[in-house]
C-alpha cells in the first residue's frame, strides 16, 4: 500500500488573530467572502452586502474597498473583516480603517516589517494563481504567516478542484465571491485535514 505524505500546515506559532482569538489553522480553513465595489458608492450598500455574506456562511468578510467604506463594516460589529492590500501602506491603512486580517502578495509580504498592527497574526500571504503557491508557502512559512488563495474570480467545477487543491497544499483562508461553494469545499478539507493529524 502506497501512503501518501500528509499535507503541509502552517508553520508552528503561524495562525490569525481574530476577534482576539488566534485561531489554530493546522486543520481549519477560513473563508472570506468579498464585498464587490457598490454601485452607487454608498456606505449602506456596503454595510447590507458584508451582512448578506456574513449570513451566507463567511468567516471573514473581505472589504477591500477605501477606508471610508471598510471602517463602517469594521465598526458595525458582527464579524471579523479582511480586506486585500497591493501594498505595504496600504495594509496599514487598511488595518487602521479596522480590518482584522490583510490579506497581501508575496512581493509585498517579503518586505513587510511584522510589528505593530501588522504584526503576524494579521497578516496572510495571498496567491492568485497556483502556479506560484510552492514559493509563495516558503515565504509565509519563513515568516510566520498564514497562506491564502484568492479564488474570487474562479467558478463552476474548476473553482471547486483548485480550491481543494490550494487547501491541500497549504492555504488556510480562502477569499471568495461565491461563499456558499467555497464553505462548502472548507468544511470538506477541514475534515480531511483533521482525520490526517
Amino acid at each position: 500500500m502506497i501512503l501518501s505524505p500528509p499535507p503541509p500546515v502552517p508553520a508552528p506559532g503561524a495562525g490569525l488573530v481574530v476577534a482576539g482569538r488566534t485561531l489554530d489553522l493546522r486543520a481549519r480553513v477560513l473563508v472570506a467572502g468579498v464585498v464587490p465595489a457598490p454601485r452607487f458608492g454608498r456606505e449602506g450598500e456596503v454595510l447590507a452586502t458584508a451582512a448578506a455574506v456574513r449570513a451566507a456562511g463567511a468567516d471573514l468578510v473581505d472589504v477591500s474597498l477605501p477606508a471610508r467604506l471598510l471602517g463602517p463594516v469594521a465598526r458595525a460589529g458582527g464579524g471579523s473583516v479582511a480586506a486585500r492590500a497591493a501594498t505595504a501602506g496600504e495594509a496599514a491603512a487598511a488595518r487602521r480603517a479596522g480590518a482584522d486580517v490583510v490579506l497581501v502578495p508575496p512581493a509585498v509580504a517579503g518586505d513587510l516589517d511584522l510589528g505593530g498592527d501588522l504584526a503576524p497574526g494579521a497578516v496572510a500571504v495571498l496567491i492568485d494563481d497556483l502556479a506560484g503557491l510552492d514559493e509563495a508557502r516558503a515565504l509565509a512559512d519563513g515568516r510566520g504567516l498564514v497562506l491564502a488563495v484568492d479564488a474570487a474570480r474562479w467558478q463552476g467545477p474548476e473553482a471547486v478542484a483548485r480550491e481543494a487543491a490550494a487547501v491541500a497544499l497549504g492555504c488556510r483562508l480562502v477569499r471568495t465571491a461565491d461563499v456558499r461553494r467555497s464553505r462548502r469545499v472548507a468544511e470538506v478539507m477541514a475534515a480531511l485535514l483533521g482525520a490526517r493529524r
